[in-house]
């Protein structure tokens, strides 16, 4: 659905403001070590009046759009540059241009930028559970660290003392594992595994153990 509004404020914008637009929508496969990525969005104006870009607003502090000139004749291209920061995110990025016309004032086009941040550290499973009487022993979760990542896993502690962890280093400075063990299933718990990694830019990831 969200997908959908973005296309119909695309179409409609483009429309009513006679500017057309090459790549309205782009996408970005990128590393945690990029830093940021730059989205060009050229278009052209196909009407036969001067069309000005009146505003363009991006829908977070951490994107920027740049655009040398506001005034295009007929006929005339111009470019939007955005600039999209990571800032420690990873994963899914989806963030919006809205570009308004005085064409077209309450009919802004929307133009998309999809960015896919590497994990730089892989849980799996994130989350463990036992139930309430099952045999007690231990389970496993796996940790993979990118082979171009500069991260190391530091430490992996439980925020629950009945709740038991043992790091093993399975491939040096790239694959672990987190042997799991509750104290008891006799009755339903949580914990938080907080997983640290050191290097340039230590973070903190999560796995979650239940017990039901």
């Amino acid at each position: 659905m969200r997908t959908l509004l973005f296309l119909l404020c695309a179409f409609a914008g483009s429309a009513f403001g006679q500017l057309v637009w090459e790549n309205p929508e782009q996408t970005f496969n990128s590393k945690p070590q990029d830093a940021s990525v730059v989205a060009k969005y050229r278009f052209t104006n196909n009407g036969k009046e001067s069309i000005k870009i009146e505003n363009v607003k991006t829908s977070c502090g951490c994107t920027t759009a740049a655009l040398t000139k506001t005034e295009y004749a007929p006929g005339e291209s111009g470019e939007i540059e955005a600039k999209f920061i990571f800032a420690g995110r990873t994963g899914r990025q989806e963030k919006a241009i809205m570009v308004t016309t005085s064409v077209a004032p309450k009919e802004p086009t929307v133009l998309r930028l999809v960015v896919n941040i590497e994990e730089p550290v892989k849980i799996q499973p994130e989350v463990v559970f036992w139930r309430v009487g099952d045999q007690l022993g231990p389970k496993t979760i796996h940790i993979a660290v990118a082979d171009d990542s500069p991260a190391k896993i530091a430490s992996v502690e439980s925020d629950n003392p009945a709740v038991k962890v043992q790091l093993k280093e399975v491939k040096p400075g790239k694959e672990y594992e987190v042997q799991v063990t509750p104290a008891s299933l006799t009755q339903p718990g949580a914990a938080t595994l907080l997983i640290r990694t050191d290097g340039d830019n230590p973070q903190t990831k999560y796995a979650y153990v239940r017990i039901k």
